[in-house]
């Protein structure tokens, strides 16, 4: 993909984001409220962290083997489904 299709495909990534966290708080809001993302165990935040290729590569497979770990879990009753979502940058 050259820049401009990454520039784009980013784009339609991140509205989508925004768009699923819009329609939770709007969700909370239709029910009277404000969002409880404590109690709804929602968050987002970011994380700088100073790792070589060879530490970040192993960081990355760790990350994924917390989710494959769980990506078998079927409905029951009790589980909620919930959206986990990476985006990987260099910070310089």
């Amino acid at each position: 993909m050259t820049a401009d299709q990454h520039r784009r495909a980013f784009t339609s990534f991140a509205a989508a984001l925004m768009a699923d966290f819009d329609r939770y708080v709007t969700r909370a809001a239709d029910d009277g409220g404000a969002p409880d993302l404590a109690a709804d165990r929602v968050g987002y935040r970011q994380a700088a962290v100073w790792v070589t290729d060879d530490e970040f590569d192993e960081m990355v497979a760790d990350l994924g083997n917390v989710l494959r770990g769980r990506l078998d879990n079927r409905p029951d009753g009790l589980r909620r489904r919930r959206t986990v979502t990476t985006v990987h940058l260099p910070a310089d």
